[in-house]
């Protein structure tokens, strides 16, 4: 596996925190997001990147892995257990090692991730719109999360959402993300 950008992405990083501290307008600062996706594409790799912002949905830091294209024999060994291997062990642990501002918060965009909070020490929660108002409920949130077994991070991540969703989409991120990651692999990877 081959995460790109440790050194580019690192000073990279700093430009970014120092872009989006540059003025004050009075909107919650104080936490900080983490966006992980890790999608398979078109040739049953599996990619990931990962974006933290701050509180605005500024971006702070971006890192991506390029494909990893299991063998023939690692799929035969790890079997049904190679997705979440890939995804979790792998792809999610490289990209959170080092980062330079670690996120209060780690959101996902698919169910099979949130076991990623096995292995980082943050409240994980899958993030999704909320298309289907609940009946009896008198919320005025256009999000649902999930922490899946991990009660522990309910009331953080509930908190998060409450002070942000009335200033920021919290979901647009992962599109940006996504576009990034994209952009990112059409590149060839510098020597």
């Amino acid at each position: 596996m081959n995460p790109h950008g440790n050194s580019a992405n690192e000073s990279h990083s700093a430009e970014l925190r120092a872009a989006a501290n540059d003025d004050t307008d009075g909107k919650p600062s104080g936490a900080i997001l983490g966006y992980l996706a890790c999608p398979q594409d078109a040739a049953s790799g599996f990619i990931g990147a990962l974006l933290i912002t701050d509180a605005r949905a500024r971006p702070l830091h971006f890192a991506y892995v390029t494909p990893i294209r299991p063998t023939t024999m690692q799929r035969i060994l790890y079997g049904a257990t190679l997705a979440e291997h890939v995804k979790i062990d792998v792809i999610a642990m490289t990209l959170m090692q080092g980062v330079p501002v670690v996120p209060t918060v780690l959101f996902v965009d698919a169910p099979d991730l949130i076991s990623v909070r096995r292995v980082v020490d943050l409240p994980t929660a899958l993030l999704t719109r909320n298309t289907e108002p609940q009946p009896g409920t008198s919320s005025l949130s256009t999000l649902k999360y999930d922490t899946g077994t991990n009660h522990e991070d309910q009331e953080v991540i509930g908190q998060v959402l409450a002070e942000l969703e009335p200033w920021i989409d919290l979901v647009e991120p992962f599109t940006r993300l996504r576009e990034a990651m994209k952009e990112a692999l059409k590149t060839p990877p510098k020597a």
